[in-house]
């Protein structure tokens, strides 16, 4: 045991034995004993939890005091007792859980290098196999602790009973400590008792004593609680909303009936402008010549006495076919009209030489200059080069008719590369290059064909 260890230990003692002068020591007394029937048969972690501190506190000093008794001499003489290491360690909230992890290592195993961030089931364990030894680790206010230092030294007595090490952890604290366990009763399950510090007595982890001391409305619950009541009251808002203006937002009332008269009164001169009623229109009925004109907004110069005859369904149905086809057909001779100029009007602004070319039996070379689909671009070029000799003929690219500017014909590819050195830069430039004779003939055979 450590120096520290035995220093709370003989001062624990002290004030056990001061506050128990004047009082009977049953309770402690009896739950000392379920202490030890526990951790030598149920072989798991002790919770011990009072209604206030100065309860669990005077347990734990009397648990440390019988602790620190020197073993029978029956024990002594078997051989069979180990050396028991202590730690006793008061938490608080002030403490994290490195702080806490530090501390009970540096009193059970003092001098040795450890990671505090480690899980205690891990490095007490660990070290517990290298030193061979009883290890027992009481805390005070363990209702300080977290749920994590609670689960790792409940889980290093279940390991520590697996392995053949003996590890007792005692807990001593306020019911509330308790309470967290039973909240989280799937992961303390069989690795926890409870006792109670009054009694003596084992209390299941899942009594209904523990069962409705959580809080129901915590600030999870109350924040979702909220957030569902405001978007109960948005939704119900709108409804009522759009069912209360429903008649406003028709289409109906998007127009004032001051437009709506407006544009009525507009319509009302145009019949009167296209339709005209003579005064003794009660006597004379239209005929089927009135009717085609006013669809055309048009009048005969000399009106022909009307006949008292009215228009029959079928004239009227005449007329209005008339009207379509007198309107439809100007606009077809105006287009048909249109695509027999772009065909006919057509002049090149060059004579085409492509008979030189089939001519030419000895094959050789040529520099074409440039191509031009554009008949404008063309004349351009032309009127730009005035003084250069070229000759042209006409192929087909991408279904349009192309025409070519070349060189004349060169025996050889030679000639064709040192004239082409000769040309203008900005032709160069272009991308004049080299092209056989044989290539341009079956161009020129294609758009013939």
């Amino acid at each position: 045991m450590s120096v520290s260890a035995n220093q709370q230990i003989n001062h624990s003692i002290k004030l056990s034995v001061a506050t128990t002068n004047d009082q009977q020591a049953v309770t402690p007394i009896s739950v000392t004993a379920r202490i030890d029937y526990i951790l030598r048969f149920s072989k798991q972690a002790v919770l011990v939890v009072g209604d206030n501190a100065s309860t669990y506190t005077q347990l734990a000093r009397q648990y440390l005091a019988t602790l620190s008794q020197p073993p029978s001499t029956q024990k002594l003489t078997t051989n069979t007792v180990q050396d028991e290491n202590i730690a006793f360690v008061v938490a608080s909230n002030q403490l994290n859980d490195i702080q806490m992890r530090c501390r009970l290592i540096e009193q059970l195993f003092a001098n040795t290098l450890f990671d505090p961030e480690q899980s205690l089931a891990v490095s007490i364990l660990r070290l517990a196999k290298q030193h061979n030894g009883v290890v027992t680790i009481v805390i005070e206010h363990a209702h300080a602790l977290s749920l994590q230092l609670k689960y790792e030294l409940c889980q290093l007595v279940d390991i520590a009973n697996k392995t053949k090490i003996k590890i007792n952890v005692v807990l001593f604290g306020q019911e509330h400590a308790a309470q967290e366990i039973s909240q989280n009763r799937r992961i303390f399950d069989k690795k926890i008792s409870i006792i109670d510090a009054n009694s003596g007595q084992v209390i299941a982890i899942d009594h209904a004593r523990f069962a409705n001391s959580a809080p129901i409305l915590t600030a999870k619950v109350l924040f979702r609680i909220g957030l569902i009541t405001i978007m109960s009251v948005i939704v119900l808002f709108s409804s009522w909303f759009f069912l209360t203006e429903h008649e406003n937002l028709t289409l109906t009332h998007l127009f004032p009936d001051k437009v709506m008269k407006h544009q009525v009164g507009k319509t009302e001169p145009q019949v009167q402008e296209m339709v005209t009623i003579p005064p003794n229109a009660h006597k004379a009925l239209a005929s089927t010549d009135d009717i085609y004109l006013a669809l055309l907004d048009k009048t005969l110069p000399n009106p022909p006495p009307v006949e008292a005859k009215s228009a029959q369904r079928a004239d009227i149905l005449q007329a209005l076919v008339l009207s379509e086809q007198k309107s439809i057909a100007p606009i077809k001779a105006e287009v048909s009209k249109k695509e027999i100029k772009n065909e006919t009007d057509v002049t090149l602004p060059i004579v085409l030489n492509e008979q030189y070319y089939l001519d030419n039996k000895q094959g050789g070379y040529v520099i074409q200059i440039a191509g031009f689909s554009d008949l404008t671009v063309l004349a351009n070029f032309i009127q730009e080069y005035k003084n250069l000799k070229y000759f042209s003929y006409q192929k087909s690219l991408h279904e349009q008719k192309f025409i070519v500017l070349t060189s004349q014909v060169f025996t050889n590819k030679a000639k064709a590369k040192a004239a082409l050195s000769q040309l203008p830069k900005a032709i160069q430039q272009r991308g004049a290059f080299l092209k056989s004779v044989s290539i341009i003939k079956r161009e020129i055979n294609t758009v013939k064909g």
